[in-house]
């Protein structure tokens, strides 16, 4: 069943704003921006825990404690849903939610390495189309009271109007974000991490630092106050009984779509100039940058090698190198890696075995992420991982969590990082992180 709904851009905002946590809303923005998906109350669920966690009254959530078990119940989860045959272009139903990179970054409490639910209720959202639609697919076309309050809330809302549900508390931080490395911590890891890179250990190594603070509120108001300092690509919001998290992602993980599967690694990164002058020669100083280029380089080969392994012979191409995207706070250097999905190669497999994304672990991917590991104060939850959907139709979208936030009770965290080469410069590589990630530190703390 489709029912169509008002269309109105700021439609998303009023969705992540209608759901309290323990109705598990997930909304993602797609294809460049230019889709949104919002579901809410799965009927069933898979968690990845890391240590003993009281279950959730939820009958339906199964739990997993590795990762091999947890891929295998994704597949069957997703076998789970009928074939749908909605409209060509989209979503026909299926998984969505968050994989990790690893445990929380603190243990004390229960944050799940990765969710996915099966949504049999979802709405999207078409821009280019200015329409909005709510599916609910064969045996759930009955709506449930937080489904029917979504939908009243939609039908009344009225653009500029105050937004039709329960008022939200305020969202402020208790304390600055305080970064859990130190200058010397980092500066001494860079200088372990040159030493593995001179005696041909690595290429590359991807070495992050968490950043914590306390706050109280909504989280829901925190990420409207994030997407009014960044308007990334491919953006997320996940509440749950467990968490929230908060992307601002600007990379593409995986897509497939038709058989095709794109991937698009971020990999050097400039800081915006003061003025148009200035902001020019950063970006050409980026985009011509032979250090970033080779590290760009490395790791779109890191990725030609991991879709190789469900593509067709032959499929694989690296289709644009190089590519600067600049965002309001930093320019990027991007590449696009396409390849076809060889036939018997199901959309989870691909998944699993280019997980993690390449830019974020460094090359070859074994070493560093035992070199992440054994450096890193903090580890990194769902910073890392990738967040989306995964189609019972086969399609994917999932991006890189990075710029992405993670909020347990009265903790927000958040990450930064890059990729260190044999030619990085400790202090360059540092302040790297701030570049990436201080506005979006400096627009909570001014709430």
């Amino acid at each position: 069943m489709l029912l169509p709904l008002p269309y109105h851009p700021d439609l998303g905002r009023l969705l992540r704003s209608s759901c309290p946590p323990g109705d598990r809303p997930c909304w993602l923005r797609l294809d460049e921006g230019r889709r949104e998906l919002f579901g809410a109350s799965p009927v069933a669920g898979i968690m990845l825990v890391n240590q003993p966690i009281t279950p959730s009254t939820e009958s339906t959530i199964v739990y997993r404690e590795s990762r091999e078990a947890f891929w295998q119940g994704l597949s069957g989860l997703l076998a789970q849903q009928p074939q749908v045959s909605l409209a060509k272009g989209r979503f026909q139903g299926g998984v969505m939610g968050f994989i990790g990179y690893g445990p929380s970054p603190d243990r004390r409490n229960a944050f799940p390495e990765a969710w996915m639910g099966l949504y049999p209720r979802f709405i999207e959202i078409d821009h280019d189309a200015r329409s909005a639609v709510l599916a609910c697919l064969p045996g759930h076309e009955t709506l449930p009271p937080a489904w029917s309050e979504i939908v009243r809330n939609v039908t009344r809302f009225t653009p500029g109007a105050a937004l039709a549900c329960a008022p939200a508390p305020a969202f402020h931080l208790l304390e600055p974000f305080r970064p859990l490395t130190s200058p010397a911590r980092y500066r001494a890891s860079f200088a372990r991490i040159q030493g593995w890179l001179r005696s041909g250990d690595c290429y590359q190594v991807n070495y992050t630092q968490c950043f914590r603070a306390r706050c109280e509120g909504s989280g829901a108001l925190a990420m409207e106050q994030l997407l009014a300092t960044s308007t990334p690509a491919h953006a997320a919001w996940l509440a749950l009984p467990e968490g929230e998290v908060l992307s601002l992602s600007p990379e593409l993980f995986l897509r497939v779509e038709d058989g095709l599967i794109t991937t698009r690694p971020i990999k050097g990164t400039a800081p915006r100039g003061a003025d148009a002058g200035s902001d020019l020669a950063l970006r050409r100083e980026l985009e011509a940058s032979p250090k970033n280029r080779a590290e760009n380089l490395m790791i779109v080969d890191l990725l030609r090698h991991d879709v190789g392994q469900h593509a067709e012979t032959g499929s694989v191409r690296a289709e644009r190198l190089f590519e600067v995207e600049s965002l309001p706070q930093v320019h990027h250097l991007v590449s696009t890696v396409t390849a076809r999905l060889r036939p018997g190669s199901h959309a989870v497999d691909l998944v699993r075995d280019c997980f993690p994304g390449g830019s974020i672990t460094g090359a070859p991917k074994k070493r560093a992420m035992e070199i992440i590991a054994e450096l890193e104060d903090a580890p990194r939850s769902v910073y890392c991982g990738s967040i989306g959907f995964i189609g019972s139709d086969g399609e994917v979208e999932l991006n890189i969590a990075i710029r992405t936030l993670l909020r347990v009770d009265d903790e927000i965290f958040a990450w930064a990082g890059g990729g260190i080469v044999a030619d990085s410069e400790c202090e360059s590589e540092y302040e790297e992180c701030f570049h990436k990630i201080g506005a979006l530190l400096r627009a909570l703390e001014q709430m």
